[in-house]
């Protein structure tokens, strides 16, 4: 019976994130203390085209801030108009 090495540990590959656990953590974690949410989204055709739109025209300079920005000024007109 021929006697079976045990395969030689290679080097991680360049550019593998070995730290991504840990700082996808640490990202939650920041975002609990600041009292926030993640938030996962799909949007259709006509949401993606409004946020791209957005983007665009300088309305935030990340699709975060185009979000976030929108969702407080509508809030404020909504409940502007109950009160």
């Amino acid at each position: 019976m021929p006697n079976k090495k045990a395969p030689a540990k290679t080097a991680p590959k360049r550019g593998r994130d070995e730290t991504s656990t840990a700082r996808g953590v640490a990202h939650l974690d920041r975002l609990a203390a600041a009292k926030g949410k993640r938030l996962v989204v799909d949007l259709d055709e006509p949401a993606r085209e409004a946020l791209e739109a957005l983007l665009a025209k300088g309305y935030g300079e990340t699709q975060r801030q185009v979000i976030c920005r929108m969702l407080i000024e509508v809030a404020k007109r909504v409940f502007k108009k109950t009160a």
